[in-house]
């Protein structure tokens, strides 16, 4: 039989369980076959814990998927030319994907869906066992389901069309996987049904999951899914999908939860000193995050984001004047930008995102990603209601929140408005490539390299979704590339 990404899925719970010792403090025997591991509530429950290490793979949150969606637009710049031209990121930069060469997203996304899904599928095995309850089940059930969402949606953003692309957005997403089935060669869902199932997880997720429950052992509390990261995902998914109503009330739900807080001028006073390079977080703006830890396999370290982007490493990946322009003098976000000084090496100009300095006084080391931050609730609340008529809340007042903090004028809470705001507040964390696809927007950029790399790129653009790797296409029959590609 042909080698598949779901054939992965056999060894994939014995490897991950063994990942785990990176996400708990006690580390998991390695020597259980699939079948033990999952026989019992403590062999689940450490391999729901090992499905969170693939998320610091360099493939994703470790380091391509900000670099991937930043590079390609106004935000980012490869420094050809610089001391701190490695070779690295080239093609992030001149968006010059083929099936061949793309991203690596898909292989390491459907790993944990099918890891995950394992152990949903086998929560059974433990029903009844001495001092293990139904909600102990259901809370380990709800972070698979989490998981399994928060993969489907990364990876529809990235090789599919936004959902507005088609009517009812009927055209090709990705594979829907629910459970391991190592003969199987799925077709390609339509986005629509993509974003359904990813709604369908994390509601139930929502639904099972005690409103108390946090993992234990786990060494940054935002690193763990709780029913607000549950929450949180819905709003972004919800919006993604074009159902606004629902993205602005669990938006609500996350912001009157009173669990988290925004960040002030203050914070951003020095760089290496930001809350962005802190090693934990609890209680204060972030949501749910990725943890980076150098004795985790799946980290990227030396090839990761801390070293990518900060200039006392490799920083190849600068961030832009035209992305510099758009902040006040006053606006406080701006230090979060850093220049040359921080490393040993010469750029005048340039300037590096210091959300990824790593942690510990901008030493570069591993760094954690953050997937879901409060600013965030009030800028989808704010798009829901001030364009898109929802209710429940004031756009304007939401819009202040964001901005005058930081000591920022406020922007309308109108459609360009917005998207300003957004581009702002969430430069440099991966969402801005996937903000332009969603409300139809050309991506225009200047070329600060002088490298002739791509200015424009239209909206519908065949860009707007990467290529499927090749090597999926060849041993699925039933994957359709994307067109152009």
């Amino acid at each position: 039989m042909k080698k598949n990404i779901f054939l992965l899925s056999i060894l994939a719970l014995t490897v991950l369980t063994g990942c785990g010792k990176d996400f708990l403090n006690e580390a998991p025997k390695l020597s259980q076959s699939d079948e033990l591991t999952l026989s019992t509530f403590d062999g689940l429950n450490k391999s729901a814990a090992g499905c969170y290490s693939p998320l610091a793979s360099s493939n994703w949150y470790g380091r391509d998927f900000i670099l991937v969606n930043e590079l390609k637009t106004m935000n980012g710049k490869k420094l050809i030319g610089t001391e701190y031209d490695s070779g690295r990121c080239k093609e992030h930069y001149n968006v010059n994907w083929l099936p061949s060469n793309t991203t690596a997203l898909w292989g390491t996304a459907y790993y944990v869906i099918v890891s995950a899904s394992e152990v949903i599928d086998h929560l059974e095995n433990a029903e009844g066992e001495a001092g293990v309850s139904a909600q102990d089940l259901n809370n380990i059930k709800a972070e698979c389901l989490f998981l399994r969402a928060l993969a489907h949606f990364d990876l529809v953003r990235t090789y599919a069309q936004p959902y507005c692309y088609s009517s009812g957005a009927s055209h090709l997403g990705v594979p829907v996987v629910l459970h391991k089935d190592p003969s199987a060669f799925p077709e390609r869902n339509t986005v629509k049904e993509v974003y359904d199932a990813i709604i369908a997880d994390l509601t139930e997720a929502e639904s099972i999951i005690s409103p108390s429950y946090l993992r234990a052992g786990v060494d940054d509390k935002a690193s763990a899914v709780d029913i607000y990261a549950i929450q949180a995902l819905l709003a972004r998914a919800y919006l993604y999908s074009e159902q606004w109503q629902k993205a602005a009330d669990y938006a609500t739900k996350v912001i009157n939860s009173g669990k988290f807080s925004l960040w002030k001028a203050s914070d951003f006073a020095t760089p290496e000193d930001s809350p962005y390079c802190a090693d934990t977080h609890d209680g204060d703006e972030v949501i749910f995050e990725v943890y980076g830890k150098k004795t985790n396999s799946y980290d990227g370290y030396w090839d990761g984001l801390a070293n990518m982007c900060a200039p006392a490493s490799y920083g190849d990946a600068g961030a832009t004047e035209q992305l510099m322009g758009i902040y006040e003098a006053s606006d406080a976000r701006k230090n979060l930008f850093v220049d040359d000084t921080y490393g040993d090496k010469s750029a005048p100009g340039v300037h590096w995102s210091s959300k990824y300095l790593g942690k510990g006084a901008g030493t570069p080391d591993v760094t954690n990603t953050i997937v879901l931050r409060l600013s965030e609730m009030y800028l989808i609340r704010a798009e829901a209601v001030g364009i898109h008529n929802a209710s429940g809340a004031n756009a304007t007042e939401d819009m202040k929140k964001v901005a005058e903090r930081v000591g920022a004028t406020p922007q309308a809470a109108t459609q360009s408005g917005i998207a300003m705001e957004r581009a702002k507040e969430l430069a440099w964390e991966g969402h801005l490539w996937f903000d332009l696809g969603r409300t139809k927007t050309d991506m225009n950029r200047v070329d600060e390299t002088g490298t002739g790399v791509i200015e424009s790129i239209p909206w519908g653009s065949k860009y707007f979704a990467m290529p499927i790797p090749e090597s999926q296409i060849k041993v699925d029959p039933n994957l359709v590339q994307n067109e152009g590609y």
